[in-house]
């Protein structure tokens, strides 16, 4: 089965081991017992780990036609090295890929008769590690990172904003932090106020308050205002736990800085947590799992509806509109058998 275009899935389990040359990267066992909050708040050079992505569907129109499903995936970019990926679901699907941002998927169409229930499960074994970020840290800029899009808007009201921030500052890496300084002590973690969560620029400059969402579309916006690329990802922050359940999504942001690539950024973290706001700015966190990246994507095939806001749920459309009965969950557990170093691309 490959990875790229429109291959066939099967209605049985499928289990897909990416090919990859892993290099000189290797896991020791040590790594699983560093705790992230460790001495100098940094993060592990490397984790390993085992995600469970669910997702189910029930109560389909009865008198509909088609249902269309577009499922994110994982894959290996960014420092993630995907080492095993088993998608279990009854019906047949295809892996495709957005044009633009390079996410994968997986797409369902179904037809009467419809199941009464539909039931995804991805299981991913994983490994992030700082090294392979670096390695594939490109240090040539892209301006496909400079446009704005539907909520992450630049308007005088962010060009003014983002005057004061980098005022002094002559280095896209100076800027971005007086960008990012602005956005924490401006904003306020919250999600008491309806609105957050859409990454609505102009909602965070008028009212300061949302969620991981909400803060990184506003410095993404003030970055572009000050001409620095910057881009959006999202997945899922992984404790250091030994197994668990993840109540839901996690996003951050990355700019570009001259000469040393994309750096990345954790603005809501550092807000939440001050004592790590050196951490949280340029620094690879390899607790993190990415979904996708970039937002207003289409899908592949082009959904009926309007560019979505970002991937992380799946995405259904029931006769070419949008339809919001999925309901997901998400399982993690820490992996210290080190098979990254073990198993080599297969």
């Amino acid at each position: 089965m490959k990875l790229l275009g429109l291959t066939e899935g099967r209605k049985t389990d499928m289990t897909k081991k990416m090919a990859l040359s892993l290099g000189a990267v290797v896991l020791t066992a040590s790594v699983y017992f560093i705790n992230p909050l460790q001495a100098n708040n940094l993060f592990p050079s490397q984790r390993e780990f085992k995600i469970v992505y669910k997702a189910s569907l029930d109560e389909f129109p009865a008198n509909a036609d088609d249902i269309k499903i577009w499922m994110p995936l994982a894959s290996s970019r960014d420092g993630q090295i995907i080492l095993e990926r088993k998608i279990q679901t009854s019906e047949p699907y295809q892996i495709t890929r957005d044009p633009v941002h390079g996410n994968e998927m997986a797409y369902f169409e179904l037809k009467q008769p419809f199941p009464e229930s539909l039931d995804l499960e991805v299981i991913y074994e994983t490994a992030i590690a700082r090294n392979r970020f670096e390695e594939e840290n490109s240090v040539k800029n892209s301006n496909q990172y400079l446009a704005p899009s539907t909520l992450m808007v630049v308007n005088d009201t962010v060009r003014e904003r983002t005057s004061e921030a980098v005022s002094g500052k002559e280095t896209w890496m100076e800027k971005a932090r007086g960008i990012y300084e602005n956005v924490i002590g401006s904003m306020k973690y919250d999600k008491t106020v309806p609105g957050w969560g859409r990454g609505d620029t102009i909602r965070a400059c008028l009212l300061g308050t949302g969620n991981c969402t909400d803060f990184h579309s506003l410095f993404i916006s003030m970055a572009h205002a000050a001409e620095i690329p910057a881009r959006f990802k999202i997945g899922l922050t992984v404790p250091a736990n030994e197994q668990g359940t993840i109540t839901g999504y996690h996003c951050w942001a990355e700019f570009f800085a001259e000469g040393k690539g994309w750096q990345p950024v954790d603005a809501s973290e550092a807000w939440k947590h001050p004592e790590r706001k050196e951490a949280y700015f340029g620094n690879f966190d390899t607790n993190k799992f990415l979904i996708s990246v970039g937002r207003d994507i289409n899908l592949a095939p082009k959904q009926a509806g309007p560019p979505v806001n970002f991937f992380f749920y799946p995405y259904v459309e029931v006769d070419g509109n949008e339809w919001n009965g999925v309901k997901t969950a998400f399982e993690f557990k820490n992996l210290r058998n080190n098979k990254m170093s073990l198993r080599g691309a297969k």
